[in-house]
């Protein structure tokens, strides 16, 4: 079923007469005719019956017309809302961040793409890294900010931003007088440490056991329960010692609650990637927000 076919039905039923129906649609009549019998073939149904030398709709007829009416005015109109949609002036995306990526740029960039662009919509969407990947490959989301590689064939993305990963602890902790602090030294603390599954974690827990050493923390964080908030508290409160992006930190740090601690062997970055589904590639909102990204980067 085609535009074509249905102006061509409307015509003919506004008229009664495929002749005239052509003569509006500057159409031979034949054309007109054979647009009638491919819609009728479609929809398996008879719209007109000839009375006379009038056509007139069957019952069929009548109920496709009332539709046709409603939705031709809307069809008309398609190409300017396409229009608008490619010359993003309207449109909406689905985008997902890890808590990093919530922490550090991504709220302010979403807000700023929307200041540039107030036509497009931007759903904005917080959680981990695994989860924000399988929405992705769902269709829930258009784009994301993971936390780490990409590990879908059916997606594609880049490296994006790094952040350190830094060793905190208590502003009056003996590990603070030294200039630096070994793993060795470090794995006699209480540690504190997101749960397993967070990429922070496996890869603080990774350089341990490649040195043999046991990493075997006191506390482990869920992500659901205040994350890196959370971490943050305890490590001030003087219950151990913890791991989080430096980002996260700063302020505490300036304020004097909590102190970095120099550890060589533990020289971690994480690095952040723009993840999107192969299929959602060619939107061009999502294209313009991509590049956006790339843009917002370069100024920071």
């Amino acid at each position: 079923m085609t535009l074509h076919q249905l102006k061509a039905f409307v015509s003919v039923a506004k008229f009664k007469s495929f002749t005239l129906a052509g003569e509006e649609l500057r159409l031979h009549q034949p054309s007109v005719s054979t647009a009638i019998r491919g819609l009728e073939r479609h929809l398996e149904a008879k719209l007109f019956e000839t009375l006379g030398r009038k056509v007139h709709l069957t019952r069929a007829g009548e109920e496709l017309l009332q539709i046709t009416e409603e939705i031709l005015p809307k069809l008309g109109s398609l190409k300017e809302r396409l229009a608008e949609v490619m010359g993003l002036k309207k449109g909406k995306i689905k985008v997902g961040g890890s808590a990093l990526a919530a922490a550090t740029f991504l709220p302010v960039a979403v807000q700023k793409f929307k200041q540039e662009h107030p036509g497009i919509e931007v759903c904005l969407k917080i959680d981990r890294s695994y989860v924000l990947e399988r929405k992705l490959l769902e269709g829930d989301l258009d784009l994301a900010i993971l936390g780490w590689p990409i590990r879908s064939s059916l997606l594609m993305g880049e490296p994006y931003r790094e952040e350190k990963i830094v060793t905190i602890a208590p502003p009056n902790h003996a590990l603070t007088k030294r200039d630096s602090v070994s793993l060795q030294l470090l794995a006699k603390e209480p540690l504190i440490i997101h749960e397993k599954g967070s990429n922070l974690r496996d890869m603080v827990e990774r350089s341990f056991l490649e040195r043999g050493i046991s990493f075997t923390p006191v506390l482990e964080i869920d992500f659901q329960f205040g994350g890196r908030d959370t971490v943050r508290r305890m490590v001030e409160s003087g219950l151990g010692i913890g791991f989080l992006p430096k980002c996260h930190v700063v302020g505490d740090v300036e304020a004097g609650r909590l102190k970095v601690l120099k550890v060589p062997e533990l020289n971690l970055k994480t690095t952040m990637h723009i993840a999107v589904h192969k299929n959602r590639l060619r939107l061009s909102v999502l294209q313009a927000f991509i590049d956006f990204l790339r843009h917002y980067k370069d100024k920071q």
